[in-house]
């Protein structure tokens, strides 16, 4: 499905859906042209790069919700410290920058578009530019994949599936949490298959698509240094939920995108539900 044609499904759905897309598409665009560049590239910290084409992008993104819309905008690269209102835009403007920069593959960068208002998340924008895949979701309304409505469907149990695991790249913010439930999944009481690939927010379209057994992802979150932010949260969380997926924190409870603390994001709430319970009582 073309971009266009995503424009205009969205467009029924709601005007601000469709801006939302035309912002995620604006800056896909920008991450297209500077795939396998030389880049002028910084490390914010250990194993957290950043790009001149994350700050490109960022600009192309604002400017086009500023276009439409007169809401702050709160983005990763260039307006990180927007203050939060109940109604804002909320921008990733290229998730997965260590893997698009490392060339990793096509399936791991993406643009993150979401709206927050009245104090929740309404609407959200996954856009895989290197791969032309969309999925969007608006609250209430459902959750779609190239215009096609997703909905997750799971009745497995957590040792026939397969489990992605999330951590820092720098292994000093590591959790207990996320360290001890890493082993207990690796054990004849977890999962099937427990792998670490490039970290990437939208893993959990990956998980929505049921195409395979990935099932489960486990984000770290260190409220020391923070990983997931709520850029890195909302858009991704909107869409799974209303595919019926579930994003949890090991409490067992929904995930606020503004707290910091381990993620546990599922295609059902029994399954995370599993996983909550192998990890048992540890420390966050």
């Amino acid at each position: 499905m073309n971009n266009q044609s995503v424009i205009e499904h969205a467009q029924s759905v709601s005007p601000l859906l469709s801006l939302a897309i035309r912002s995620a598409a604006a800056a896909g665009a920008v991450v297209r042209d500077g795939c396998g560049k030389i880049n002028v590239i910084e490390r914010k910290q250990v194993g957290d790069l950043v790009s001149e084409v994350d700050r490109h992008a960022d600009r192309i993104a604002c400017a086009t919700l500023a276009e439409g819309s007169s809401f702050p905008i709160l983005s990763e690269e260039l307006n990180s410290d927007q203050e939060t209102v109940d109604d804002m835009w909320i921008v990733d403007p290229l998730d997965a920058t260590n893997a698009f920069l490392m060339n990793a593959g096509p399936q791991y960068p993406s643009v993150l578009v979401a709206l927050r208002q009245n104090a929740d998340i309404e609407l959200g924008v996954v856009y895989f530019p290197l791969t032309e895949e969309w999925f969007y979701a608006q609250r209430g309304k459902g959750a779609w994949s190239d215009g096609k409505r997703l909905v997750c469907d799971s009745v497995e149990q957590l040792n026939t599936v397969w489990v992605e695991m999330n951590h820092y790249g720098d292994a000093s913010f590591e959790t207990p949490y996320f360290a001890d439930l890493r082993n207990k999944l690796r054990s004849s009481d977890g999962a099937r298959l427990v792998t670490c690939n490039f970290p990437h927010s939208g893993v959990a379209m990956r998980i929505a698509q049921n195409t395979n057994s990935l099932a489960v992802a486990i984000h770290d979150n260190n409220p020391s240094n923070v990983k997931q932010a709520v850029w890195d949260i909302a858009a991704p969380q909107i869409v799974l939920e209303e595919a019926g997926g579930v994003f949890l924190n090991p409490a067992g409870e929904r995930t606020d995108p503004f707290t910091t603390e381990p993620i546990i994001v599922s295609r059902s709430a029994d399954l995370a539900r599993q996983v909550i319970k192998l990890a048992g009582k540890v420390t966050v």
